[in-house]
């Protein structure tokens, strides 16, 4: 007796994962980067103008989104 297995053939299409914003994640990742990296700056504009005085940096951080977003 001989035996043959069949194989199913199934096409899955799918779309880019999404954020839950609706965004393709690729773009949200970047976007997100972007603006951390503006933060990043500003924080360190924040830092330079104290005279680079250390222990301020999640205040510096802080300031430096509320900046950064409100544009």
């Amino acid at each position: 007796m001989r035996q043959t297995s069949t194989v199913k053939r199934t096409t899955v299409t799918s779309s880019a994962p999404k954020s839950r914003f609706g965004m393709p994640l690729e773009k949200t990742v970047k976007s997100n980067g972007n603006l951390n990296q503006k933060i990043a700056e500003k924080a360190y504009e924040l830092y330079v103008a104290r005279g680079c005085e250390n222990g301020h940096d999640v205040e510096d951080w802080i300031e430096a989104e509320r900046i950064v977003k409100s544009f």
